[in-house]
C-alpha cells in the first residue's frame, strides 16, 4: 500500500492513489506527496476543530497573530 502525506497539515493517508481531499485540512489531492510513513492524523489543530471541545474562540489581532480568549 502507498501512503500519501499532505504538504499542508502533515496528515498521512494510506491508499493506492492520493485522496481527493485531506480529511484533516481539506486540501486537494495535488497537495499530497508520496510518503513512506505509516498512516496517521495530525496533532491538535485549533483552526480545524474536530469536536465541540476544540471550539475555542479565536481572536485574529493586527500582525496576523491568533490569540485565544
Amino acid at each position: 500500500m502507498n501512503t500519501w502525506k499532505c504538504t499542508i497539515c502533515g496528515s498521512v493517508e494510506g491508499s493506492e492513489v492520493a485522496p481527493a481531499h485531506c480529511p484533516e485540512c481539506h486540501a486537494v489531492d495535488a497537495m499530497f506527496v508520496r510518503s513512506d510513513e505509516e498512516p496517521h492524523g495530525i496533532d491538535h489543530n485549533p483552526i480545524q476543530p474536530h469536536d465541540e471541545r476544540d471550539l475555542n474562540p479565536l481572536d485574529f489581532v493586527p500582525g496576523g497573530c491568533v490569540e485565544t480568549t
